[in-house]
């Protein structure tokens, strides 16, 4: 980030995290959820409740496993969520681009990497706008990364755990736009969620694009053969996946 023009403190624990917040102006916060001396969800609700800090941007950056109440927790302030793997810090970069970005667009001497994320984010905006999207994964870390990332796109999220949940899902909501579907999950996989969707006649048209892990060489034509529009492997290219959306939602 220092080789990018920006300046970057460090704080170690919560509370010097807290008083360097009150001692110094910070356009930008990356969180870690599992800090020494408080749980990172309360700092953020600390963090919160000062009225100066509410439009702060928080990007949690976090490898811990996160259940419904922890995810619902932070989809009240978190502005985006990476999860930590060996890949995240290019990802990571790019968030913190994108919030500089939307803090600094009166500013013209803006970096190239800035000006070209504002210019996908604002062409992407206006074909998907207001669409609904649901998002199917076991993993709360990544439906919370999709969700967060989705409604800077002005897209309305729905969520279901599991392929059965999904369709229960589809059931109870008549207007959903476009399902991105995980591949791998417990109880009924996305393979399967996907077929059952594709013998509906209802759901004939209703785009999915499948999400999986793991970049095998037939997990593409397995995703087709079982109904899906199109697939993405994880971490997801936001970039691209957004291109996905516009295509099938376009047709």
């Amino acid at each position: 980030m220092e080789g990018q023009g920006i300046t970057v403190d460090q704080a170690f624990d919560g509370e010097s995290a807290f008083r360097m917040l009150h001692e110094n102006e910070y356009q930008c916060v990356i969180l870690d959820l599992n800090l020494p001396d408080i749980s990172g969800l309360d700092l953020l609700d600390k963090i919160k409740e000062v009225d100066e800090f509410a439009e702060l941007p928080v990007i949690v950056n976090t490898a811990m496993e996160l259940d419904r109440t922890s995810v619902n927790r932070l989809m009240k302030y978190a502005n985006a969520m990476v999860v930590k793997t060996s890949k995240s810090s290019d990802r990571l970069i790019d968030e913190v681009n994108l919030f500089l970005n939307k803090i600094s667009e009166v500013n013209k001497r803006q970096s190239p990497i800035i000006g070209s994320a504002a210019r996908v984010i604002n062409k992407g905006k206006d074909a998907i706008k207001g669409k609904k999207v649901l998002i199917v994964d076991d993993d709360m870390r990544n439906i919370f990364a999709l969700s967060s990332a989705l409604q800077t796109y002005d897209l309305v999220v729905e969520i279901a755990n599991d392929g059965e949940e999904a369709i229960t899902k589809l059931e109870e909501i008549n207007d959903i736009d476009i399902v991105l579907m995980d591949i791998m999950m417990p109880k009924m996989d996305g393979y399967e969620a996907t077929r059952y969707i594709r013998k509906q006649n209802k759901w004939a048209k209703l785009p999915v694009i499948a999400l999986t892990a793991k970049a095998m060489k037939d997990d593409r034509e397995k995703c087709i053969a079982a109904g899906a529009n199109d697939y993405i492997t994880k971490p997801v290219d936001m970039d691209r996946l957004i291109a996905l959306m516009q295509l099938w939602l376009g047709s």
